[in-house]
Formats: structure tokens, sequence, C-alpha cells
């Protein structure tokens, strides 16, 4: 009979591979628009700085259209990634990225918002505070820089990408440290603005629980990509 002939395993593996492929073009899709967010970080931390709040609100706009996208194109992805049931072993892997770079996208939105809040009622004297913020934001960028480059280069070089997945911890403990640095000076410079350092502290925590999230996004990326390097 022509079943005994077909090569069931090599189906499989056609179906896994296409399934994998798209997944990681949604992975992309999804990564670039956080990217956007991510981005914004810089310009926030400079209008915080200058008590510019018209500008913040118009990157609250901007962060919350960016965070709405994100969350539409996780839905996309989640509902695929159903469909496909058990075929990939790694689905629950490309499940958790998908919901943390959503995830990454709502807690920006939320730093522009708490910012834009701040900037309207009070005005961010200390230089120390000031310094300690815009470092923070630069290495969270880098951090996102070597998780998208990780992501990039998943389909393509397995390998590489495990590297780049690999450099966001010592990033993200760079994060720790200022975290520690910061939250020590807002407690002295600003215990005599109590909304400025409640509204200080909860952006102060997120922009820490983002770089928590990129370091675990990350974690899952290496695991993918130690996965595809031994299926090759």
């Amino acid at each position: 009979m022509a079943e005994e002939y077909y090569d069931f395993d090599a189906e499989l593996r056609r179906r896994r591979s296409l399934a994998e492929e798209s997944l990681g073009e949604q992975m992309l899709g999804i990564t670039r628009l956080v990217a956007k967010s991510i981005l914004l970080t810089r310009d926030i931390v400079a209008a915080l700085s200058s008590g510019d709040d018209v500008k913040l609100s118009e990157l609250h706009a901007q962060a919350s259209q960016n965070k709405t996208r994100v969350e539409s194109m996780k839905e996309d992805a989640l509902a695929y990634l159903a469909r496909l049931g058990d075929l990939l072993p790694t689905s629950t892997l490309y499940r958790d990225v998908f919901l943390n770079l959503a995830r990454i996208a709502q807690i920006m939105e939320g730093i522009a918002y708490r910012a834009y809040v701040m900037a309207s009622n009070s005005t961010i004297q200390s230089e120390t505070i000031k310094e300690l913020m815009a470092r923070m934001a630069s290495v969270l960028s880098r951090e996102f820089e070597k998780l998208e480059a990780a992501i990039h280069l998943l389909p393509s070089n397995p390998r590489k990408s495990y590297e780049e997945a690999q450099m966001t911890s010592a990033l993200e403990d760079e994060i720790d440290e200022l975290y520690r640095q910061i939250t020590f000076t807002m407690y002295k410079e600003l215990h005599n603005d109590i909304v400025a350092l409640m509204l200080f502290k909860d952006i102060v925590d997120m922009a820490e629980d983002v770089a928590d999230l990129l370091r675990d996004t990350a974690e899952d990326v290496k695991f993918l990509a130690l996965h595809q390097a031994q299926h090759r």
C-alpha cells in the first residue's frame, strides 16, 4: 500500500520547520514593535529630568499606541500556537517570549504615564538622580539590543543567537546595581516630596521589571537556539 512508503517523519519535520519559520517571523515582528517602546526610554528620562510634561504626554501616547499594537500581535501569535497543538516541543518557550514582550510594552506605557504625572506635579532637582536615570536608560537599551539581536539571529545562526542572548545577564546585573543606587538616592533626595517619591519609585521599580523580563526572555531564546542548533 502507498502508506507503507510515505515518510511520515519527513512530513513532521517539514511541518515543524514551517511552524518555527512562522513563529520566528511573528516573534521578530513583535520585537521590532517593542523596540519602539524601548527607544522612548531615553526621551522619557530626558523629558522627566527637564520637567517637560508636554513632551511626556506625547511620549505616553506613543507608548500606548505601541502597547496596543504589540498586544494585538501577541494575541495572533498565541492563536497560531494554539492551532499548532503539540506539534512543537518548544511551544511553551515561544509562548513565554510572546507574553514577556507584550508585558514589556505594557510596562513601558506605565513608565511613560507615571513620568508624565510626575512632571506635571514636580521637578527633579537632584543631578545625581538625573545621571543615574540616564545611565539606567542606556543600559536598558543595550540589554534590549542584545535580545533583539538574539531573536534576529535565531533562524539563521542559532549559535550566535545564543551568544547574544547570554550577554543580557551581565547587563541585567548592571541594572540591579543602578537600581540599588537610585533607590538609596531617591529616598535621600525626595523624602520631602512624597508624591514625587511614590511616582519615581514606581518608575524605577518598573524599569527594573523590564530588565528582569528581558533577561527571562533571553533565557527562553537561549533554549530555542540550543534546540535549533541540535536539530540542524
